[in-house]
């Protein structure tokens, strides 16, 4: 994509006699600089007469995607939601658990009304996303996380119980897709994961388990927000849902291959009951992504698939000895670490060109800074005490470089050869 012009781009002004649509379609100045430089194109060729690129070209408006406003009001957002839960967390003394719950539930509910207020406020002067509806929404969730621990103090339940966190999640999700909001869908989408995992770790405690639960959910996660990309007609609405579904799983399956591979010797357990059948679901989910999925749909699903084993082969491959100390470890901890290094820096480079295919920046950076900081961690945790880490970084930089030259080439022979078979 072009970087976005220095000076204001020069483009038909709106027709004026039709009227721009009531919802413009926001882009960011990148994209508008090649709309524009199409638009004289199309012209100059005679493809498009100056009231028809007037019509294309007023469809749409400037819009970043991350602006310091958004930037300021999702941390102050996140800041608010903390802040409310601490608040029930020290149980407001002062109050009855009846007035307690009442003032939480009211404060959640004038959080909701207002998000809804401002979303109907924006769509009926035709504005685009506004950051302020989404940082609202983001509250309501947040909130809505201080009435369940509210309602649970009330009964007397413990607030380090699991399922605390499932119904939380579950509330997210159903506002999220009841108002079509990204922010509150990343809320129970990470929740929902947070519940599995935290479940399974009260069950069963061990390295298989909780990294397990940790894939689990990523595939599940992942194969539905394929799944997204195939909503028609009234559900049509939802397809952006599916992002947060993809990304938050890539950073999981990333986050469970991370604690697999690191040499820390311990015993493995067989899981809980709940673990397998979302095991078992998920393997479902992925199943029907790949059917109906496109090339890159499978592609993005067999990678987490492919996590999901790593991290079972690696939660079983245990190393034998400490790893800080060099002289105890045994050959096959040595040929253990060695794999675990080649196998994250495969996995997360694949993560970094899926971000790049799906024109997400978030998941390529996310996978880069991930294998950055797994190759970090290895190279203090067991290659210090005889390689140094630099050492390790070049290595793994010159792999790194190896491969984009192949893939590079690669690239400029499949292009070749399709101009030799059109020709």
């Amino acid at each position: 994509m072009s970087a976005p012009p220095t000076s204001a781009p020069s483009h038909p002004s709106p027709a004026p006699d039709g009227p721009p649509p009531a919802v413009p379609i926001p882009a960011t100045p990148g994209q508008l600089a090649w709309l524009d430089a199409q638009i004289e194109a199309w012209r100059a060729e005679g493809l498009l007469d100056d009231a028809t690129a007037a019509a294309v070209r007023a469809r749409y408006v400037a819009h970043r995607r991350v602006t310091l406003a958004s930037i300021v009001l999702t941390l102050g957002a996140l800041f608010v939601g903390v802040g409310l839960l601490w608040t029930v967390a020290a149980n407001l003394d002062e109050l009855s658990p009846l007035v307690r719950f009442v003032v939480v539930v009211a404060l959640w509910v004038g959080l909701l009304v207002t998000a809804e207020v401002l979303a109907t406020r924006r769509e009926r002067l035709g504005d685009v996303a506004s950051p302020v509806v989404g940082a609202v929404r983001l509250l309501v969730a947040a909130a809505f996380g201080a009435v369940v621990f509210q309602a649970a103090q009330s009964l007397q339940v413990a607030a380090y119980e699991p399922a605390l966190l499932g119904v939380w999640a579950l509330g997210a999700l159903l506002y999220a897709y009841a108002v079509a909001g990204v922010g509150p869908a990343v809320v129970g989408i990470a929740l929902g994961a947070s519940w599995l995992v935290r479940h399974t770790a009260d069950a069963s405690n061990d390295v298989l388990s909780v990294t397990l639960a940790f894939a689990t959910a990523a595939l599940a996660a992942v194969s539905v927000g394929v799944l997204h990309l195939r909503l028609r007609a009234r559900a049509d609405a939802w397809r952006p849902l599916g992002v947060p579904w993809r990304e938050v799983g890539g950073l999981l399956t990333l986050g469970a291959l991370f604690g697999a591979a690191l040499p820390f010797a311990q015993e493995t357990r067989a899981g809980s009951p709940l673990l397998w059948v979302v095991l078992g679901l998920a393997v479902v989910l992925a199943a029907a992504a790949v059917v109906t999925g496109h090339r890159l749909d499978r592609l993005e699903v067999g990678l987490a698939a492919l996590g999901l084993v790593l991290v079972v082969l690696l939660a079983l491959w245990r190393p034998e000895a400490d790893p800080s100390v060099a002289s105890d470890l045994a050959p096959g901890d040595w040929v253990r670490a060695v794999v675990a290094v080649a196998v994250y820096l495969g996995v997360a480079s694949g993560y970094a060109v899926l971000g790049g295919a799906r024109d997400s920046d978030r998941l390529t950076w996310a996978a880069t800074a991930a294998l950055v900081l797994f190759t970090t961690t290895q190279a203090f945790a067991v290659f210090v005490p005889i390689l140094s880490g630099a050492v390790l970084f070049l290595a793994v930089g010159v792999v790194l470089l190896g491969t984009g030259v192949l893939a590079d080439r690669g690239r400029r022979r499949l292009l070749a050869e399709r101009e030799e078979g059109a020709s």
